[in-house]
């Protein structure tokens, strides 16, 4: 079908309205009235104390004060003569004793006490809360914090479990497992093995190794399988304990499987959802992360190298891969790996 196109969608904007000219801007200024108009009255003219009957009514004398002559140290001055008005010298002051010096010092280093005191007791309340504060609040944060330490550079958690991840063959078809620690028990999908009798599965490692395998158990609504191998397929990987691996939309996750007969290839993407509802009911996690026709039964991972889903389907438009891919979250899986005696 064409994509619905809105009317109007290319529809030009309209014009902006012209902008006024200089003389329909804002009214000019008015002029600066000048000096002689009126304002504040000219300074007048600086002079003594003692010739100035205004400033020597404003600020008579105190009683018992010394005289101009005794404050300036020398002798008064002539009738009518200018004078200037200054502060006397400053008397030396005696030296410090050894003693003031000491409780100076001991000051100081007390007020640094106290200080060191007030930021260790700051830094205390926020690492362990005041009495008020929401303990799983402090929980949550914690977790939080570890989980962000566990994480590995994206090579890293690759590296740590691409040896696990083998490609199925039967006689119908060809998908992917993942080796499961500790049992070293293989889970994939139910429809890779649909159909194969028990002696008709052909599990390749990692390393090109061909290992047979039989089918333990299968589950056609969860479209789960689990595979016991005849032989060593390497150590395997942990599944993760919490409900959907402890996934938020966003986390980054990367899936590892033989997508058209490529084994070990590895895509890259975000959890778009989880617990969506899948066709069967079941809640699903749904990821961006490329999912193809031969990835089905390999591993959905988390940054901490855990399996957190089984990728099983995807939901495409065309026959290939649109970001829309699902997978069975641990939950599941860890379900289907205890009812295997």
């Amino acid at each position: 079908m064409p994509p619905v196109q809105d009317e109007g969608m290319n529809d030009a904007l309209p014009p902006l309205d012209p902008r006024p000219g200089p003389a329909e801007g804002l009214p000019p200024l008015a002029p600066r009235r000048a000096p002689s108009q009126g304002g504040l009255p000219p300074l007048r003219p600086a002079q003594s104390l003692a010739n100035d009957p205004v400033a020597a009514d404003a600020a008579p004398p105190l009683a018992g004060s010394a005289s101009p002559a005794a404050v300036s140290g020398g002798a008064p001055p002539p009738a009518g003569g200018a004078r200037t008005i200054g502060r006397a010298p400053r008397a030396p002051k005696p030296p410090r004793s050894d003693r003031t010096g000491r409780s100076t010092g001991l000051a100081l280093i007390i007020a640094v006490a106290v200080a060191a005191g007030a930021v260790a007791g700051g830094v205390t309340t926020y690492l362990v809360g005041d009495g008020g504060s929401d303990p799983g609040a402090t929980i949550a944060r914690s977790a939080s914090a570890s989980d962000a330490q566990s994480r590995l550079p994206l090579q890293d958690a690759i590296a740590s479990v691409d040896s696990a991840v083998v490609q199925v063959q039967t006689p119908s078809g060809l998908g992917s497992g993942v080796v499961i620690r500790p049992r070293g028990l293989i889970i994939t999908n139910n429809h890779v093995i649909e159909g194969a009798s028990g002696d008709e599965v052909m599990v390749i490692t990692a390393d090109k190794r061909r290992v047979p395998a039989t089918i333990a158990a299968t589950n056609p609504s969860k479209d789960l399988a689990v595979l016991k191998p005849k032989g060593s397929v390497g150590e395997g990987v942990e599944l993760a304990a919490e409900p959907d691996g402890a996934l938020r939309s966003g986390d980054q996750v990367f899936a590892i499987g033989s997508p058209f007969g490529l084994q070990g290839t590895v895509t890259v993407g975000v959890v778009s959802a989880v617990n969506r509802q899948g066709d069967s009911g079941m809640r699903m996690i749904q990821t961006d992360a490329p999912i193809n026709p031969g990835n089905s039964g390999g591993g959905l991972f988390d940054l901490r190298g855990r399996l957190v889903g089984v990728p099983t389907s995807i939901n495409s438009p065309v026959p290939g891969n649109v970001g829309i891919g699902f997978a069975v979250p641990a939950n599941q899986v860890r379900l289907e790996l205890e009812n295997v005696k």
